[in-house]
């Protein structure tokens, strides 16, 4: 190699060797030694430049990750005795409006904190607060989550609430939280419920998503409020995911249309129905409401329809507030 090396030398010196061929073949190789150098240049140059970028990156979010932790330090509150007895630590943390974009893993080390409120950021994920065990009630309405990942049991094991209202979730994964009892996930895009969702749960709001149809995989026999208003549903047989629902809230519905509502008949532990706005009722008197819903709907002793209630036991309509 040193030969070649020192024959192409003497050639860019300006020698002249009378081989034309030995001439020809030191050009081809000096040209390609140099396009290889410059190559390589260029490839250090990018290499350089990216190892800039990356570390520029990593400075921005340690910085932006140590503004977070500031804010969520000064978020805590609440000094409670720990549960093994042998110190104090905060319990409550409120982080509203202070434009948080993600959760740092710092969180996970707040293992006591059991209320949590991080409403009006922009956080995408939530990732670091499955793993605290004694979160009792959770906030994270009025972000910008788009999925929820699969809610494992050794997730969040002792919350009972969970608020995700007002977010841009569009699909939800099975939730097998073993203490779940009240689940917001209103306003936002999700289009499907064709999942597993804890068996505990009690209190569900559903209301302002683009859902047609619920078909939950297995029986929510705690089920006692849903509120599926504001929603393109198209029909009510779902009856048998449910069977002690008392409070159903089907208000802002244009999709049901009056025959499906002899589905209400199989609800049979339903008392209170929810009817604001209902479009097939436009044309119709209450009187004939009253008759349709209120003689195939046995077990329904209370209907709110259009800022009107309809009382069976009294058996006429009372002016009510629709704020209410």
């Amino acid at each position: 190699m040193g030969g070649v090396y020192y024959t192409i030398k003497l050639y860019d010196a300006g020698l002249i060797i009378k081989d034309k061929r030995i001439n020809n073949k030191i050009y081809k190789l000096s040209f390609f030694l140099k396009v290889f150098d410059e190559h390589q240049k260029d490839n250090k140059e990018k290499d350089n430049k990216e190892k800039d970028n990356k570390e520029k990156d990593n400075k921005e979010k340690d910085n932006k990750e140590k503004d977070i932790m500031f804010n969520i330090k000064n978020g805590l509150c609440d000094l409670e005795k720990t549960l093994d007895g042998e110190g104090y630590a905060y319990s409550n943390l409120t982080c509203r409006k202070k434009g948080i974009d993600f959760i740092p893993k710092s969180i996970t080390r707040y293992i006591h904190l059991k209320y949590i409120n991080l409403s009006h950021n922009n956080i995408n994920d939530l990732v670091h607060l499955y793993f605290l065990p004694n979160i009792i009630f959770l906030d994270v309405s009025y972000n910008m989550l788009k999925e929820i990942v699969e809610l494992k049991k050794e997730y969040l094991k002792n919350c009972i609430y969970i608020n995700l209202s007002h977010n841009l979730i569009s699909h939800m994964n099975n939730i097998f939280l073993k203490n779940l009892l009240e689940f917001n996930i209103s306003y936002n895009t999700i289009n499907n419920i064709n999942i597993y969702i804890s068996n505990t749960i009690r209190i569900l709001n559903l209301s302002n998503n683009n859902i047609k149809n619920i078909n939950f995989k297995n029986k929510l026999n705690n089920l006692l409020d849903l509120d599926i208003s504001f929603n393109p549903i198209e029909n009510l047989d779902f009856h048998t995911l449910m069977p002690n629902l008392v409070v159903l809230r089907i208000n802002d519905n244009s999709t049901i249309s009056m025959d499906k509502l002899n589905n209400l008949n199989n609800f049979k532990c339903l008392q209170s129905l929810f009817m604001q706005n209902y479009l097939y009722f436009k044309d119709i008197s209450y009187k004939d409401v009253k008759e349709i819903l209120l003689q195939n709907s046995k077990d329904i002793h209370l209907l709110k329809f259009n800022g009107n209630r309809l009382n069976k036991k009294t058996d006429h309509i009372e002016q009510a507030d629709v704020n209410k």
